[in-house]
């Protein structure tokens, strides 16, 4: 059966379909929450002349099977008025749900999950320039002024790529930058080794109040890892006349090439470092410029290097320890009486974990000779990132013992470097511990430690301008 309505009060026509009707939930299932069913919802809806398109109305509606009632009739008017309501809501829902899936997607900045690589220095855009790079290599190295006052002079990278020379004098207790090194050409994260001489004295001519100067060398690697050589010279003389002069070595032209993630280690007139084939090879200074050879030793890829001398008289003549690691992890102390013996092993080796930072420094046993023996010292990081002590300042032989936790933890992927002074001619080498120190970065901050024969001391963080 078919039933037609006319156009009610409204002017809204409602076409139900032949088949089917309306189901509407009992009382009941309303009460209880439950879902009201429409048999089917795909009524049309039509606009007759509401929006000033068509401007016919009717007054009433024509049912083709039998006339109802006046009562009857307006109770269906008011359903199909509800019903119409319930329809237009739907359409219009289903109309606007429609074009709003329509829309183009809105875009939005996504972080990326990989960082883009940066030639910037970690935390370069908010640290100063002078703060240090996050794995900068240090260089140190100094000489006795006096029986009990001394100067050293401390190398570092800052954030901006170049190179600082920090000095310290123990009249003052001060440290105070030295000179920015700009034009170094240093590449980032570079290692970095220092050592110093005086002039006269290295050179055999007479100490004089305008000849006295001491040269402070600084080894580091370019982009190239080619070795590269920056003296900076000071005269030690309070004359109004005295000069300064620095510039780039004569190292720095002859095109070495360094493993790039070798190490360095200096004692003047030497400097080590390692290959590609991760042999350690040599530089020695000798008739006015830098000569290189292979030493004959295979260190493990990536080895820490520690370069200290032989004694108060070899030293001056190149007779050195070079202490080293090996590719089975045991680190091995070689040494030689001058610069045309071999090296001979002068230790037994011990263990430590492979690429462990590693710093080594020296002090005169006995202060009654100068080609005596030497207390040695090597400061290294255990697998736990504690530091550790192997030494050997008696007859008994190498021991080994902890360090005092207040020494901090040398920061992942840095290295150790610790000071023995250098041989001149007013105060040599001192059978004295006011210089035996080593420094490390702990938190981006350079850690001044001091030994003082039986006991370790954190003295703080060296002081940047």
């Amino acid at each position: 059966m078919s039933t037609v309505f006319d156009h009610d009060a409204s002017g809204l026509e409602v076409r139900p379909p032949d088949v089917g009707g309306l189901e509407v939930s009992t009382k009941v299932q309303i009460a209880q929450g439950l879902e009201t069913f429409i048999g089917y919802d795909g009524l049309e809806v039509v606009n007759n002349g509401q929006d000033g398109i068509d401007g016919t109305k009717s007054d009433g509606f024509t049912e083709e099977t039998e006339r109802n009632p006046r009562g009857k009739k307006l109770w269906l008017i008011l359903a199909g008025v509800s019903l119409l309501l319930v329809i237009v809501g739907a359409v219009l829902g289903g109309v606007l749900g429609s074009r709003h899936s329509h829309r183009a997607p809105v875009k939005t900045t996504k972080a990326s999950a990989t960082p883009e690589a940066s030639d910037k220095p970690p935390g370069s855009s908010n640290s100063p320039p002078n703060a240090v790079y996050a794995t900068s290599g240090i260089g140190v190295t100094g000489w006795w002024t006096g029986s009990s006052s001394f100067t050293i002079r401390l190398i570092y990278q800052g954030h901006d790529g170049d190179l600082r020379l920090m000095r310290y004098h123990s009249g003052d207790g001060k440290w105070s930058k030295l000179a920015d090194l700009t034009g170094t050409n240093a590449k980032l994260g570079t290692p970095i080794a220092a050592s110093c001489f005086n002039i006269p004295f290295f050179f055999f001519t007479p100490v004089t109040s305008s000849n006295n100067f001491t040269q402070v060398k600084i080894f580091y690697l370019n982009e190239a890892n080619e070795m590269q050589e920056f003296y900076f010279r000071e005269q030690d003389s309070p004359s109004p006349s005295a000069q300064t002069f620095n510039g780039s070595g004569i190292m720095s032209s002859k095109g070495w090439k360094a493993a790039g993630n070798s190490k360095i280690a200096a004692y003047w007139p030497t400097v080590i470092f390692q290959n590609d084939s991760d042999q350690m090879q040599e530089a020695y200074y000798a008739n006015l410029t830098w000569a290189q050879s292979e030493v004959g030793l295979e260190c493990q890829n990536n080895s820490a290097f520690a370069e200290v001398p032989h004694s108060v008289t070899a030293g001056r003549f190149g007779g050195e320890k070079l202490i080293y690691q090996q590719d089975d992890q045991k680190l091995l102390i070689e040494e030689r009486n001058n610069s045309t013996d071999k090296f001979n092993v002068g230790a037994s080796s011990i263990t430590i974990p492979a690429n462990a930072a590693m710093g080594a420094f020296t002090v005169p046993r006995d202060s009654d000779t100068t080609d005596g023996a030497m207390n040695t010292y090597i400061l290294w990081q255990d697998s736990t990132g504690a530091l550790q002590m192997t030494w050997e300042d008696d007859d008994t032989g190498w021991r080994t013992s902890s360090t005092p936790a207040s020494l901090g933890v040398p920061d992942k992927g840095t290295g150790i470097s610790c000071l023995t002074p250098t041989l001149w001619a007013v105060a040599s080498l001192l059978s004295d511990y006011g210089m035996a120190r080593c420094y490390y970065l702990v938190d981006g901050n350079i850690r001044e430690v001091q030994y003082d024969g039986s006991n370790w001391s954190v003295i703080g963080n060296v002081q940047l301008d």
